[in-house]
């Protein structure tokens, strides 16, 4: 089923060192390449931008600002790199229901003038490594924990995003 309708890509899992660092990937800001820059701030400063664009650049009578947060991992082992799959839901979050990356998305937009919605999705999604594709892709011996098998998981989240817009227009 996962491989005849798609995954759906989830770019925060592109912010862990073996995604980063260990394929040579590091920071720049404004001219200057930071070598040494960690990914939580490489990520806040790179949200920070993404904020001040929203706040310069989008009108807020025509305009609604919604933002996901980081997905929760289900990446296992000393180097991250081994996807734990299961056939069922986990009855337990096992700590998975916390990201710092979503810590840092919830401080930046609380900071923010610009209304901005935060779909926080790190709770929900802990639950699930049964959604992610895992060893069922195309290529097996290919772990992958950064995508999410449809129907599932992400079809949530666009109902609870089209509730929210559908709620915005009912309430205006």
């Amino acid at each position: 089923m996962c491989a005849a309708r798609g995954p759906v890509d989830q770019p925060g899992h592109w912010w862990t060192p073996t995604k980063l660092f260990d394929m040579g990937c590091y920071f720049q800001q404004g001219r200057s390449l930071k070598l040494g820059m960690g990914i939580t701030s490489g990520f806040r400063t790179a949200l920070n931008t993404w904020a001040s664009w929203v706040e310069t650049s989008v009108n807020r009578n025509r305009t609604r600002v919604f933002f996901r947060t980081f997905e929760s991992s289900h990446w296992m082992g000393r180097k991250r790199n081994s996807c734990k799959v299961t056939r069922r839901p986990w009855s337990k979050t096992k700590g998975r229901d916390h990201s710092r990356i979503s810590d840092i998305i919830i401080d930046v937009v609380k900071k923010m003038t610009t209304p901005v919605t935060v779909l926080h999705v790190t709770p929900m999604g802990a639950f699930r490594s049964d959604a992610h594709v895992g060893t069922w892709s195309d290529n097996p011996s290919v772990p992958d924990c950064s995508h999410w098998c449809l129907p599932g998981v992400p079809d949530t989240w666009n109902e609870i995003l089209l509730s929210m817009m559908l709620s915005d227009q009912i309430t205006n």
